[in-house]
This record gives C-alpha cells, sequence and structure tokens, in this order.
C-alpha cells in the first residue's frame, strides 16, 4: 500500500476566511464612524467660531497706525514691514513694551 501524501495549505490561502472578513469589516466601518465624527467635529468647531461674530480685520480700511522709529525698530520707518512691526509693538501690553524697549536699549548700549 502507498502511504497517504501530507496536505499542505498553499500559502496565499487565508486559515480563518470568517474572522478575516470580520477584522476587515470591522476595520472599514470604524474608520468611516471616525470620518464622518471628525466632519461633525469640525463643523460644529467651524460653525460656532463663525457664529462667534469673528470677523478678520480689513486691510483694505484705512488704520491711522503712525509709524514710528521706536515702533518700527530694527527697520527704518519706511520700510514696507515696518507697519506690521508697529502694528506687532502696539498689541504688546505696557508691561512687555516696557520689557522689550529695556533690552532693546541694553543692546543698543553695549556694542
Amino acid at each position: 500500500m502507498t502511504e497517504p501524501k501530507p496536505v499542505i495549505a498553499a500559502a496565499d490561502e487565508v486559515r480563518f476566511p470568517r474572522l478575516y472578513a470580520v477584522i476587515k469589516w470591522t476595520i472599514i466601518v470604524s474608520l468611516i464612524v471616525l470620518a464622518v465624527l471628525a466632519a461633525v467635529f469640525w463643523t460644529l468647531v467651524l460653525g460656532e467660531f463663525s457664529a462667534s461674530g469673528f470677523r478678520a480685520r480689513d486691510p483694505a480700511a484705512g488704520e491711522n497706525l503712525t509709524v514710528t522709529p521706536e515702533c518700527a525698530w530694527p527697520l527704518d520707518v519706511n520700510d514696507h514691514d515696518a507697519k506690521a512691526v508697529c502694528r506687532m509693538f502696539n498689541n504688546l501690553t505696557p508691561e512687555q513694551r516696557a520689557r522689550v524697549l529695556a533690552k532693546r536699549n541694553q543692546k543698543g548700549a553695549a556694542p
């Protein structure tokens, strides 16, 4: 009599097809649910942000910002970016401005 040959499973065959399908579809459904939740979250966040009355400043609206050497430092008063530097300087609190000016004076005094 001949001995029965052992059965060798194919390398690309899935051993547990039902378990594989369950895991695959669980991952797919979870990703879809997460995508929907993210869309709802950002819709609510951005909707609340716009409903809060936030309005971007109109750059065309004239603002009465005087560009001085003190606020434009280290730029020249006629420099294109001096207005932006002055706007940042003017948005500082008085304590922060005092610290900035003190540091500038220290740097200017010690060459």
